[in-house]
């Protein structure tokens, strides 16, 4: 099944965050029973954030890994401007909604849930994805 993870999803695993455990395991059934894609912009954010606290090497490394087992949505100035257009609460949101409905996604996969509200596919915590479709 094609997931657009949200950028949050990445960082649980990368920062070792409180929700890296379920993270982990959701990341574990990509490229396997689940396709993962990402939003340009969540690829971007993750270089800018990794190099800033490591360095420029580092997050290329993280990035490279990334896109061995992710793809990057395709999304242009059509996508942000409808983006704009739905009433959810949080705009970097609506960008996480144009790039996956850009990939087809069937599901966008969030530790904010209420930042998708209003938008026009649905969003599920990582907990709640792998409850509906368990790890084969």
């Amino acid at each position: 099944m094609r997931v657009l993870l949200d950028i949050n999803i990445i960082l649980d695993i990368a920062l070792k965050r409180r929700g890296e455990a379920s993270s982990s395991a959701l990341v574990a059934t990509c490229g396997k029973q689940n396709e993962a894609w990402l939003a340009w912009h969540s690829v971007a954010t993750l270089a800018y954030l990794i190099e800033k606290q490591e360095d420029a090497a580092t997050a290329r490394e993280f990035v490279a890994g990334l896109l061995s087992w992710a793809r990057v949505a395709t999304t242009g100035h059509a996508d942000a401007e409808r983006a704009l257009e739905w009433s959810m609460p949080d705009f970097e949101g609506a960008l996480q909604m144009a790039a996956a409905l850009a990939c087809e996604a069937r599901y966008v996969i969030t530790r904010n849930g209420r930042d998708f509200v209003g938008g026009p596919s649905p969003a599920l915590s990582p907990e709640e994805f792998l409850a509906r479709h368990p790890a084969v």
